[in-house]
């Protein structure tokens, strides 16, 4: 079984657009925590509702491409990366 690394993930998922957690698509919407709050972005949950749902010009992560456990590390890991 494959051990599931947030770091791993992100980087094989969202990094070619987020970037050391910036965002190329739209510079205004980063991973950092005060864009995250000013989003309403503030637990897993949020995150992976986003990945789930995303807005205009982010690829659509749905649970077949970016499986619930995988999803849940990415968030962690973003939320505890980029304060």
């Amino acid at each position: 079984m494959k051990k599931i690394s947030g770091e791993g993930e992100f980087k094989e998922n969202c990094a070619i657009c987020h970037p050391d957690g910036g965002n190329i698509i739209n510079p205004a919407k980063t991973l950092h925590k005060k864009d995250l709050d000013a989003g309403g972005i503030k637990k897993p949950a949020d995150i992976i509702a986003k990945m789930r749902k995303p807005g205009p010009g982010m690829t659509q992560f749905d649970k077949k491409t970016v499986p619930d456990k995988e999803a849940n590390a990415i968030a962690v890991y973003i939320l505890k990366t980029f304060k």
